[in-house]
């Protein structure tokens, strides 16, 4: 019984061992504009970094093509930090100048006592936003959690 098992796991071995690799056949570059001019694309972050990130990314997509939709889910730390900081205002009017979505979870806003009212005007709000996030998934968006 033992050499059975030892010659299935040589011969398991020599199959993977031997197994050819192949390297990308494309440059970074290639994948980077293989991005479609008409596809649509989501973020959820949850702190500032990543929604500044998301934000410079869509810029970049809507950039190339109008047609691209790109959305901005926020939830978490950063729906305080887009309410009482002064860090992400340039990147709401990018986003806004863009035609980029960013749509607040309500109920981050309530668990950090933030109000709409503090929320700039563009911004918009949804009660769930990992079930919004999920609903954009079922529309077809291509989606990322950061």
């Amino acid at each position: 019984m033992t050499k059975y098992v030892l010659i299935v796991l040589i011969n398991l071995v020599n199959l993977i061992g031997f197994t050819p690799v192949k390297a990308q056949d494309k440059s970074p570059e290639q994948i980077e504009n293989s991005i479609r001019k008409n596809s649509k694309y989501a973020f959820l972050v949850q702190n500032s970094r990543h929604f500044i990130a998301a934000v410079e990314t869509g810029e970049r997509f809507r950039t190339k093509s109008k047609k691209i939709k790109f959305e901005v889910v926020l939830a978490g730390q950063v729906v305080k930090d887009l309410a009482t900081g002064t860090e992400l205002k340039p990147y709401v009017e990018k986003a806004e100048k863009a035609g980029i979505y960013i749509v607040v979870c309500e109920n981050s806003m309530a668990h950090l006592g933030v109000k709409k009212s503090e929320l700039p005007p563009s911004v918009l709000t949804t009660r769930y936003g990992f079930t919004y996030f999920l609903g954009l998934q079922e529309n077809g968006f291509k989606t990322i959690q950061l």
